[in-house]
């Protein structure tokens, strides 16, 4: 197709949407201002499923109670199964790109992002995830380069889109090697930012009592260290953004649901973590208005099954994660019993189960497989599959994302929504 042909096309398919938002919402809600996009990586419609018959009965989850839902298909350009890359890319472009390929196409052309759309039109914009700021899906929004690999420099494209509000975990791409990063190449990103008016976060404590209107975090939780909650990122993003009367848009990622599949006490906790966090987005967004609120997933990881729906509620005894259960054995695994029953709430551990824990090469994957087993639960697949993943919605013109859609229909429908202009363009 020529880029004339192109052009036309992509008005057309604005304008054909626009005549459908309008027809269908005129004067139901006010045209919105602002956006926030939540993603879950990993997160199917069966994991979703998981976390609303695991969530108490008085605090029902918060992604289930929003008024409008579909749900999504999310393929990549060569292929049914996409990674991180190319689905975030999907997500932040409204287009296809290949496996591994950030904010490119697949000839490696960069393609503009709705929050570069929306900070180019005066809006302000964030990125927030639970993975380090060069994870392929939030470098999808800031991003262009052929390779998700390249953190270095998807890490100094970050530091000059002066984008202001950028958390995230981890600071090594943004650090020099002998500063405890991993850049080879001298450069000191976090003091760059610094001089351009960042105020770098470390911790929850400084995140909490910022009140600047540029935010740089990259906070570190392993082995149990304090760090924000994903709600606590979002709720100091929202403050700093919707200072602006233009609106803004917001971008937060949930990261490690695909990095725990398998492990279900692992898989609730980051869904836990981001059910908090889009409770309070919707309670903010009622009250401000004219904001937008939707939930994904850029695709699903496990090929989770829920085979038995009554075994689910053993996992609401689970207080940690297997990770973190694994951490707590001492070396030669003869607590296993007492871990198992004080963090993964089973007091009752057969046999066979004990000695599948003390003796799998993985305890953590053992002490999934237990915990899976109690609960009911298959996972069919070790990686990503081509399980369509579900679409929720909250705010003006929300029911534009009800029924089967693209996950490049996503940012499509947003555009529309807040009134963009043409996009992709």
């Amino acid at each position: 197709m020529s880029v004339s042909s192109r052009a036309t096309s992509t008005v057309f398919l604005f304008a054909a949407l626009t005549v459908l938002v309008a027809a269908q919402f005129a004067g139901a809600a006010p045209v919105a201002d602002s956006a926030i996009l939540f993603i879950g990586d990993g997160m199917g419609q069966a994991q979703v499923e998981l976390g609303a018959l695991v969530a108490p009965l008085d605090q029902p989850l918060a992604i289930r109670q929003l008024p409008f839902r579909g749900a999504a298909t999310t393929r990549e350009a060569q292929g049914e199964i996409t990674d991180s890359a190319a689905a975030g890319t999907a997500l932040a472009t409204g287009r296809k790109t290949n496996d591994g390929m950030v904010g490119v196409s697949p000839d490696g052309a960069p393609m503009e992002s709705i929050l570069e759309r929306c900070q180019r039109l005066g809006k302000s914009v964030g990125v927030i995830t639970t993975d380090h700021l060069t994870g392929a899906t939030p470098a999808s929004f800031v991003a262009h380069v052929d390779d998700r690999g390249k953190h270095a420099e998807i890490a100094l494209q970050m530091a000059r889109s002066n984008v202001p509000v950028l958390l995230g975990f981890w600071k090594m791409w943004f650090a020099p090697n002998n500063m405890g990063g991993k850049r080879t190449d001298g450069l000191d990103l976090i003091l760059q930012m610094r001089r351009t008016g960042y105020d770098v976060l470390f911790a929850r404590s400084q995140l909490l009592s910022s009140s600047q209107p540029k935010l740089l975090g990259m906070f570190d939780d392993d082995y149990g260290a304090p760090a924000p909650s994903l709600a606590d990122m979002t709720s100091a993003a929202l403050s700093c953004l919707s200072a602006n009367p233009k609106g803004f848009f917001l971008v937060v990622e949930a990261a490690r649901i695909d990095w725990l599949a398998g492990s279900p006490a692992g898989v609730l906790q980051e869904l836990h973590n981001l059910d908090e966090a889009v409770r309070s987005t919707v309670q903010f967004a009622r009250k401000r208005g004219r904001t937008l609120v939707v939930v994904t997933a850029d695709h699903e990881t496990g090929g989770l099954i829920i085979e038995d729906r009554a075994k689910v509620a053993t996992l609401r005894n689970a207080n940690t994660t297997e990770e973190q259960m694994s951490w707590r054995l001492n070396s030669d695994r003869s607590n296993a019993k007492q871990v198992v029953s004080e963090c993964g709430g089973i007091n009752d551990l057969s046999e066979a189960e004990l000695e599948q824990v003390r003796t799998a090469k993985s305890a953590t994957a053992a002490i999934a497989s237990v915990l899976s087993g109690r609960a009911g639960l298959k996972w069919s697949a070790e990686d990503h599959t081509a399980t369509p993943v579900g679409v929720y919605a909250f705010g003006p013109a929300a029911e534009a994302f009800k029924g089967d859609m693209d996950n490049t229909d996503i940012p499509k429908r947003i555009a529309v929504i807040l009134d963009l202009g043409p996009f992709p363009q």
